[in-house]
């Protein structure tokens, strides 16, 4: 009897360990990608990210304010403009709070328009420039992330 309660331990301990590993690889599997501290002044060709189109990157954004011309476009943004600034004009934060931004890489674009949202004024570009990024709205509560911009879909029309 001693031996059956023996082997009946090691099997829920050997289903326990299992469960356990199982349990932390789906977690670590699914863990949000890591987030990079940013000022207002870091833009993505700061960061050499042009050219990875479709490519998504997340960052964190001190309380701050947009420099002076920032950013350019009205999303998609030149990828010359500050993270930052374009979060805060597409309204995923507010300046004097900071918070999460998450941004997808797009390619160039032959026009930048200017536009004034959320108290902040935009810059435009009327000529061709290599590289641009959309930031992308989450909500995270929904399974759902939009993006401030067109979608793939009006792109390719």
């Amino acid at each position: 009897m001693n031996r059956r309660r023996i082997a009946a331990r090691r099997r829920a301990s050997v289903a326990i360990a299992l469960s356990l590993l199982i349990g932390v690889t789906v977690w670590a599997a699914s863990a949000p990608q890591s987030v990079t501290q940013i000022d207002w002044r870091t833009s993505p060709l700061d960061l050499n990210l042009r050219g990875l189109n479709g490519e998504r990157f997340r960052f964190l954004c001190p309380p701050g304010k947009a420099p002076a011309g920032q950013p350019v476009g009205s999303g998609p943004y030149t990828d010359g403009s500050s993270i930052c600034a374009a979060a805060a004009h597409a309204g995923v934060l507010h300046p004097s709070v900071g918070g999460n931004v998450l941004i997808e890489i797009r390619a160039g674009q032959t026009h930048f328009a200017s536009s004034l949202s959320n108290y902040i004024q935009s810059s435009g570009y009327e000529a061709y420039w290599d590289g641009s990024f959309v930031v992308i709205r989450e909500a995270s509560s929904l399974g759902v992330s939009k993006t401030h911009g067109p979608s793939r879909q009006e792109r390719a029309t």
